[in-house]
């Protein structure tokens, strides 16, 4: 089997995003502004078609799936606070961009058709798009014919007329690049496929211009931060081949990100470096609680950790040290995403509260530097992207405990970093945080990161804490961290789709979750006329 290789920035640590969801918010962003670098123009009018067995049609507007489809076709990046906002933005320039549902042979449970359509409602591009969990994506169709776009290289799209294919060819053969080809009996027509690691839209548009039966040049740009190389391959893949590697190459935990990012991209180690900074500079701005006397309300709850976290010494509560201090800076996190301020998925929104408030405002606590806190976030992510390679973080494939789970064993790893210890102890703390939430289910109460998504990054945190604690004491978990990777990736499995973000059962399906749920749905109806 192929191993298919994920990237540290690209799907662990990031994106970076308007809250509050990375797949359904950062994810159907970046949907939209590949769809709209494919089509190559201003898109003034579009459908997106939601399959009516998935996730979309119950939680579009309440993970903000609305607003990241229409502000990707509209340009607008995940990072850019306009991204909230992009239903009025879109409105005041009078595109027409709508939500439908409908049967579209259920594939996987976040997805969409994206149509363009001219002013008459004629199709004119069509994409069938999956987003696939932390702010990842692919489109697997483009108008008739099968692709795969995932955002992480250019890609060029040459449609033409199944009868000039030897003219096609000839052109092919003087560009003298890599390619793929396709037809497709029923439309008649073929189409041509490259890929590479910069942008070659120019040399292709020129080699083509005379070339005889040409409907189409489409180019996909990367919207992700790190461009996959031609040949990627990283050092290593799971946690077994890590350890490996970290022992013959004598590396410490922190310096097997850089090892793999650049066996990934083409990035150098003085940008991995860079990147990592911005990262955790970002992680400790979210770490400020919203102001609820100014800061929007788009869901349930109100804004509490800035109240709480002036309660701490006046409340009858156990003393943990600053464990409740952490606590509560997860739970300012994830009130940043309830309330689409930036934040960073790490590895999803669902989950980002765990790694910031464990790994750097706990980093802070200790008394560690800005580079010691951002070795501990490389370990972070070198332990997520171990999981990422082999499992989901994807909720709606395979469950809560692929987010908060997953979250939990990279902030552990994170903290055995800050405290000095070895790369097989990161191992044996994410090992066991991620034993600690097998089976944890994903049922968003009204389809918003709020209820029970606040409380389980609260859970998550402590999981992390105590199994680097007990890691560092000599408990062993026994069972090695690929091994528990391929747990949780088989239980997601076996979960059914009412308890993976389909809002069908668990909390969802209470009396209160009920009551919520309609409440919430009145306002988006009031909102939607």
């Amino acid at each position: 089997m192929m191993k298919e290789y994920r990237s540290i920035f690209n799907d662990v640590l990031g994106p970076i995003m308007n809250g509050p969801s990375s797949s359904h918010s950062a994810g159907c962003c970046r949907i939209g502004l590949t769809v709209r670098t494919l089509y190559g123009k201003e898109i003034k009018r579009a459908k997106i078609v939601f399959e009516k067995k998935g996730s979309y049609p119950n939680t579009y507007i309440g993970q903000g799936s609305d607003f990241g489809f229409v502000g990707g076709l509209l340009g607008i990046k995940t990072e850019d606070p306009k991204l909230k906002d992009s239903i009025r933005i879109a409105k005041n320039l009078n595109k027409d961009i709508t939500f439908e549902v409908e049967d579209l042979g259920f594939k996987h449970p976040n997805q969409a058709e994206i149509q363009v359509l001219d002013e008459n409602g004629l199709i004119l591009m069509r994409a069938m798009t999956f987003s696939v969990g932390g702010g990842m994506f692919e489109i697997r169709q483009l108008d008739e014919f099968d692709v795969l776009i995932d955002g992480t290289e250019f890609q060029y799209f040459i449609c033409y007329t199944a009868s000039y294919e030897k003219a096609v060819l000839d052109a092919l053969q003087k560009l003298n690049h890599k390619f793929t080809i396709q037809t497709n009996d029923v439309s008649k027509r073929g189409l041509v496929i490259l890929q590479s690691e910069r942008d070659i839209r120019k040399v292709i548009e020129k080699s083509f211009e005379t070339v005889p039966g040409i409907n189409y040049i489409r180019c996909s740009s990367p919207v992700v931060p790190s461009i996959k190389k031609n040949n990627c391959e990283p050092p290593f893949f799971n946690a077994e081949e890590a350890l490996e590697y970290a022992r013959e190459k004598k590396r410490k935990p922190w310096q097997l990100c850089e090892d793999y990012e650049m066996g990934y991209t083409v990035v150098s180690c003085s940008e991995i470096r860079a990147a990592i900074s911005r990262i955790r500079n970002i992680m400790e701005l979210s770490l400020q609680p919203p102001d609820p006397s100014v800061t929007k309300a788009y869901g349930i709850l109100p804004y509490k950790a800035k109240i709480m976290g002036k309660t701490i010494e006046t409340n009858n509560i156990i003393d943990v040290g600053f464990l409740n201090e952490t606590v509560l800076a997860a739970v300012a996190v994830l009130e940043n995403s309830c309330a689409h301020n930036i934040i960073v998925a790490a590895p999803t929104a669902g989950s980002s509260g765990v790694v910031p408030a464990t790994v750097v405002f706990m980093g802070k606590k200790l008394g560690c530097s800005c580079s010691e806190i951002e070795k501990a976030l490389m370990v972070s992510g070198v332990v997520g992207v171990l999981i990422a390679n082999q499992a989901t973080f994807g909720g709606e494939v395979g469950g809560c405990q692929a987010e908060i789970g997953s979250a939990a064993a990279m902030a552990s790893a994170g903290v055995i970093q800050l405290l000095g210890g070895t790369i097989e102890q990161c191992f044996t703390a994410a090992s066991m945080s991620l034993q600690n939430m097998l089976g944890l289910i994903c049922d968003p109460v009204a389809g918003l990161t709020e209820i029970p998504c606040i409380s389980r990054n609260v859970s998550a945190v402590a999981n992390a804490v105590m199994s680097a604690n007990l890691t560092l004491m000599g408990f062993d978990p026994v069972i090695p961290l690929d091994e528990v990777v391929h747990a949780m990736n088989e239980v997601g499995g076996q979960l059914p789709s009412e308890l993976k973000c389909t809002c069908f059962g668990g909390l969802c399906t209470t009396a209160t979750g009920k009551s919520l749920s309609n409440h919430m749905q009145e306002r988006w109806n009031a909102k939607l006329k």
